[in-house]
């Protein structure tokens, strides 16, 4: 078992890029580490996530959190944006190269260039705060460009946290099981009863369905209770 800390981007009064059609960053990534989160705890994987709500967080919280919590991984999930809105690509950005977080870069860009059939902007070197401060091994991932019409209309926040809990998995020789928990059939019948209490003394009966019937409740009886 790993310990992941996922980082959605931005968030309260910060809500990221924004594209033509009103789609905020902080709400696509909010929704893409919930999913992640439900599917690497269903493979038995520890999560946390940074933040849970439209809430603000500076970059040296988010990094206090993860070393706080001796986690084993950092994602932090966003998207992209730039003023020719005819760009698209993925991306992902890591402190160095050379060493655990490249690794987990790969597997997260293979993962979702093969997914988004995205075009590859490659694993790019930067001094974020929260690549420079973090203790472990952690990637920016920068799903595609919001600012492009056409992924802003489409995009799906679920599908991207999909891709990530599954290259988050493959980094520990792990294969994503999601068994989804089918809702029981309802039996067919012709009808139900409702049975509201059970009484030791008919007379208390009695009065509850007196009372129900005041309430108007029409069809209440009292039925015997077969004795074991």
């Amino acid at each position: 078992m790993a310990k992941w800390v996922l980082d959605a981007g931005h968030g309260g009064n910060d809500p990221g890029a924004i594209g033509k059609h009103g789609r905020r960053e902080a709400d696509i990534v909010l929704e893409a580490v919930y999913e992640a989160m439900r599917l690497l705890e269903r493979n038995g994987e520890d999560v946390l996530l940074t933040r849970a709500s439209d809430i603000s967080l500076e970059p040296k919280e988010r990094a206090y959190i993860a070393n706080n919590w001796n986690a084993d991984y950092f994602v932090s999930f966003h998207m992209n944006s730039f003023v020719d809105n005819s760009v698209s690509g993925t991306e992902l950005v890591i402190f160095q190269k050379g060493d655990k977080s490249e690794e987990l870069a790969r597997f997260l860009k293979d993962e979702l260039l093969a997914n988004l059939k995205s075009n590859n902007r490659g694993i790019k070197e930067a001094s974020y705060t929260v690549l420079r401060e973090t203790k472990m091994p952690a990637v920016i991932v920068e799903a595609e460009f919001i600012s492009n019409e056409d992924i802003e209309k489409n995009f799906s926040g679920i599908k991207y946290g999909y891709m990530v809990a599954k290259a988050c998995l493959a980094m520990v020789n792990k294969v994503l099981i999601d068994t989804p928990i089918a809702k029981p059939k309802t039996p067919a019948r012709e009808g139900w009863r409702l049975c509201i209490g059970y009484y030791k003394k008919y007379e208390e009966a009695e009065d509850e369905v007196i009372k129900l019937q005041n309430q108007g409740f029409k069809d209440v009886y009292v039925v015997p209770y077969p004795e074991e």
